[in-house]
């Protein structure tokens, strides 16, 4: 696990929501409205693959109300409990 994985894990477990902007795979930032460990939604079945392997997070996105897919290698910006924690890509 990566240095900036196991930081951005430890700074959303200790908030119910955060706000994380990424650079998402087309190049476009994006800003998304999060929760970690949201159960409600699921429709059965297991993800294929291990989103650690691919340093990937996945989160819950309260204003679409889905599940996504952030790679932490791409995050920029972290708030979570008033803390802001920005990153050098």
């Amino acid at each position: 696990m990566t240095d900036k994985r196991k930081q951005i894990i430890k700074a959303i477990k200790t908030g119910k929501f955060f706000t994380i902007k990424f650079v998402k795979k087309n190049g476009e930032l994006r800003e998304l409205n999060g929760r970690l460990g949201v159960k409600k939604h699921l429709k059965g079945g297991e993800l294929g693959y291990d989103p650690s392997t691919f340093n990937y997070i996945i989160v819950f996105d309260v204003v679409a109300k889905g599940y996504r897919t952030v790679n932490v290698d791409t995050v920029t910006e972290l708030i979570c409990n008033k803390n802001e924690i920005k990153f050098a890509n």
